[in-house]
């Protein structure tokens, strides 16, 4: 199941550059295909979204459906204006900067 990172207070999913199976480099959430991996690499890929990153303890991460995933990158149109949030109730948001 892929897993996110969600902060906690704003519902924002964590987003940035990542490359598609063909190596082409698009705008997306970030996500791992396992929890064992993210907790391995949130950290850095925090990091590599923003140099002003809030502390990384607000964020958290969290496992969804393949479905959900593709509809954050359907949300996002790869476009680095974007910023997505997912509430509580499992709403979808996009905000454009």
């Amino acid at each position: 199941m892929p897993t996110v990172i969600r902060n906690r207070r704003t519902g924002e999913i964590a987003c940035g550059f990542l490359r598609n199976t063909y190596d082409i480099q698009y705008y997306g959430a970030f996500w791992w295909e396992d929890n064992e991996t993210a907790v391995k690499n949130y950290v850095s890929a925090l990091h590599s979204k923003t140099a002003d990153l809030e502390d990384h303890s607000s964020w958290e991460l969290l496992d969804i459906q393949e479905e959900r995933l593709k509809m954050f990158n359907v949300k996002l149109n790869n476009d680095t204006r974007r910023k997505l949030f997912l509430e509580k109730d499992g709403t979808l948001t996009v905000q454009k900067a």
